[in-house]
Parts: structure tokens; sequence; C-alpha cells
């Protein structure tokens, strides 16, 4: 087993190198416009983090990440539940939850355009692309289920919200938050790339866009590193709450 302070030294060992094949490619390039240097993205990202246009266009997205999550794992809960104890509406969902699993993100975004306004397409998108992921994670939970303490509370007549509240919900506990880990960075990712494409009036994705039309590259690195602070920011704070919740007691 892999110590805590070795494993914090291989993902700084391999950051670091990352960062060094990086600017040995931007080197060989030589062009900033073509692949701009990791301390010039560095240098822009500093300016950008001073002004308030930047943070009103984070919170834009981050607000939008959170809604259309936090209704995802509504959804998810609700769905996969009756999903997980009812192999009826397991078969009814299924080609729904194929559809939503195969249909290609792109074609998703530009359809979403045409039927919605940007809000709306950017919340649209999030949802059939996470949705299928918090849904399988609880319906797997479901069925990892113990059988006995389920049969013990069918024997005592134990009613079902109380069944859900003592028993089920603690259970699917790891199950929920390993899906929450893996849908929230999926989630930022789509959010940006249907921003990008719809132009909200305020976001990363429409930020990425004007830094690209204006050719600037650096500009788009910059953004790009930002995301993936916020999306690495994200990683701690959930996996420090795996690591508190996750384990069942």
């Amino acid at each position: 087993m892999i110590s805590t302070s070795r494993k914090r030294l291989w993902v700084a060992g391999s950051s670091l190198l990352a960062v060094l094949i990086w600017k040995l490619a931007s080197r060989i390039v030589a062009r900033e416009i073509i692949l701009p240097s990791p301390e010039s993205t560095v240098f822009y990202l500093a300016g950008l983090l001073g002004e308030g246009e930047t943070w009103i266009a984070v919170g834009s997205t981050l607000r939008r990440v959170l809604f259309s999550f936090l209704m995802n794992i509504m959804f998810a809960l609700v769905s996969g539940v009756a999903s997980g104890f009812s192999s009826r509406i397991y078969y009814a969902l299924k080609p729904v939850i194929t559809v939503m699993k195969a249909v290609p993100t792109m074609g998703v975004i530009l359809l979403s355009l045409i039927w919605f306004n940007s809000e709306t397409a950017v919340v649209f998108v999030c949802t059939l692309i996470v949705f299928p992921v918090l849904y399988s994670s609880v319906v797997t939970g479901i069925r990892h289920l113990d059988e006995g303490l389920l049969e013990m509370h069918r024997v005592f007549r134990i009613r079902w919200p109380r069944t859900l509240i003592r028993f089920v919900f603690p259970s699917l506990r790891p199950y929920l938050i390993a899906g929450v880990m893996s849908g929230l960075g999926l989630s930022m990712k789509v959010i940006i790339a249907a921003e990008v494409l719809s132009q909200p009036k305020t976001g990363i994705g429409t930020m990425f866009q004007i830094e690209r039309a204006r050719l600037n590259t650096t500009g788009v690195f910059a953004w790009s590193l930002l995301v993936i602070i916020l999306t690495a920011g994200l990683d701690v704070l959930f996996a420090v709450l795996r690591k508190r919740y996750g384990e069942k007691r």
C-alpha cells in the first residue's frame, strides 16, 4: 500500500514532467500563437484573476454546473432506486438510458440550441450526458444491498420511508460518492463545451470563444489551466468527503 506522502510525490513528479514536456514543446515550436510557454500562460492567468469579468464568468459556469448536477442527482436517486427494486421499471428505462449514453455530445449540443435558449440548452446537454453516469451508480448500489437485511425489513413490516432513510440511502453512500466524483468533473467539461457553442452572456465557455476569435492562444491555454485548477479543487473536496463518509459504518 502506497503511503499518502508517496502518492503526493508521484502526483507532483508527474505534474512537473508534464510541465517540462510542455516547455520543451513550446521551445521547439517557438511560436506563441501555436503553443504558448508555461510561464506566459501563468502570467496571463494571473492577469485574468485580477479582473472582475473573470470571476463573473467562473461564477456563472459553476452555478450552471451545480444546478444541473444537483438536478441530475435528484433524478438519478428517484429513478435509480425505483429501477433497482423493480425490474419492470429498469427495463422500461433501459432504452432511454441506452440512447442517452450513445447520443453524440456535439449533436446534442447543436440540437438543443435549436430547441432551447442558450441557458436552458447548457443544462439540457449536461443532463443527457451526466444523468446516465449517476443513474448507473445508484442502480449498482441498490443491486449490492444486503438481501438479508432487506428481508428482515419485510418480515418486521418496517415502512418503506424508514427503510429508505435508515438502510437504503446509507448503503448507497459509497456508490453515490463515487458517481459524484466522476460525474462532477464530467459536468464541468460538458457545461463548458456547451457554453462554447451556445454563447451565453457570461461563462467560461464564452470566454474561450472570445479568446479563440482573437487568435489569443495564450488566453485559451490560461482559461484551460483555470478549468483544470477548478476541477482539481472539486476532486480534492470530494476525495475528502469520500474518505470521511464513503465507508459503510
